[in-house]
């Protein structure tokens, strides 16, 4: 069993201006040990102004998204072009399914073009 807790990684950064597309990718893998069908360990993936305000939330992953192997997603910020902005991940475990999930992010990146 895992003990409840919340993990988190941010980073701020400027989107910039003058491009079409502006995509953020990254590789996730989630590994669960929970034996429930319901998400109780969540990461989020969030943007948020200077001012620390969610502007979005791009995606809620949980126990339930657990596979094999790493699989990459892409998510459009086109709509935060010329702004400053922190790209959030904030993961956390409940305990309240008896087991742990563990959230795994590599090869995070902006590509514009």
């Amino acid at each position: 069993m895992g003990l409840p807790h919340t993990d988190t990684l941010a980073q701020t950064l400027t989107v910039p201006t003058g491009c079409t597309n502006y995509m953020l990718s990254f590789w996730k893998h989630i590994d669960t040990s929970e034996a429930t069908s319901s998400a109780v360990d969540t990461l989020k993936v969030q943007l948020l102004n200077s001012n620390g305000t969610v502007l979005t939330t791009l995606a809620t992953f949980s126990n339930l998204n657990a596979a094999s192997g790493y699989q990459q997603v892409s998510y459009s910020i086109a709509g935060y072009a010329g702004q400053k902005v922190t790209l959030k991940f904030t993961g956390t475990e409940t305990d309240k399914g008896g087991g742990t999930t563990d959230f795994c992010i590599d090869d995070t990146a902006i590509n514009v073009s």
